[in-house]
């Protein structure tokens, strides 16, 4: 008995450390997921915060270059568009779509109307657009970028299918989704522009490109659809109806004749 209470009081006392053990070895772990999340907060404030600076440091850089030299000075190029991309960073789409206007202004005036860094000024001007859903600005936006490609491209040269892509996928997307209710004119250009892409396709890559099969695939898609919402396919729907009707007609002689009065 005597050997069976020290056996108990052992075991007890085992469990105890035991107990005392894991509980001590499960406060650092919630300790430090507790610390961790606490620095997770801490760092992104402290992103918040720093590009808050920065974006009040690159607006005073712009309104001070502006007071000295005009608004569309070149120096402004460079400080308005790392303005712009800052505000596309904060979530302030309509801030960075102003901003990245003037720059594509000051890029024009002092680069010239058709110059290739006005490119990546209009993507970014884009993108916020999309974000703010303004799908018109949208439109004429990737219609300007498409000018300015075959302006600065020729029709032998691959940047031009780059441009031309991207100005597609756009009519494509619209098309698709129906963004602001001109579904067949975003059809209706699609297919011009792959036809254009295909012309350079021709000049630019190897017969045996799998990019032409993407290209003619969609030419075909484009003019299936294009076809099926014309009025040629209504005439060809109407008379294939009157066929029809013509054809049960000549079934029944007694209906036809009963129809004719």
């Amino acid at each position: 008995m005597k050997k069976l209470e020290e056996v108990l009081q052992a075991s007890s006392h085992l469990l105890k450390t035991k107990f005392v053990t894991l509980a001590v070895s499960v406060v650092p772990v919630v300790s430090l997921v507790l610390l961790s999340n606490s620095l997770n907060a801490q760092s992104t404030n402290s992103e918040f915060n720093d590009a808050s600076l920065f974006m009040d440091d690159s607006a005073g850089s712009v309104t001070s270059l502006q007071a000295d030299f005009g608004p569309y000075d070149y120096r402004l190029m460079e400080p308005l568009e790392d303005l712009g991309d800052l505000q596309q960073r904060m979530g302030d789409h309509e801030g960075a779509a102003s901003t990245f206007k003037q720059a594509l202004h000051v890029v024009r005036i002092n680069n010239g109307l058709y110059h290739e860094s006005q490119i990546a000024v209009l993507d970014k001007l884009i993108a916020s657009e999309r974000v703010l859903r303004n799908w018109q600005d949208v439109d004429n936006h990737y219609a300007y970028m498409q000018h300015l490609y075959q302006r600065l491209y020729g029709i032998d040269d691959s940047r031009l299918e780059a441009g031309l892509q991207k100005v597609v996928s756009w009519h494509i997307s619209a098309f698709n989704v129906n963004l602001d209710g001109k579904r067949f004119e975003h059809l209706r250009t699609a297919n011009k522009l792959f036809h254009l892409r295909l012309k350079v396709a021709k000049l630019t890559l190897s017969a045996d490109d799998p990019k032409f099969d993407f290209l003619y695939r969609n030419i075909a898609l484009c003019e299936r659809q294009l076809y099926l919402a014309s009025g040629l396919n209504k005439e060809m729907m109407d008379r294939q109806k009157k066929l029809r009707r013509d054809r049960n007609r000549s079934r029944n002689p007694l209906l036809a004749e009963l129809d004719g009065f």
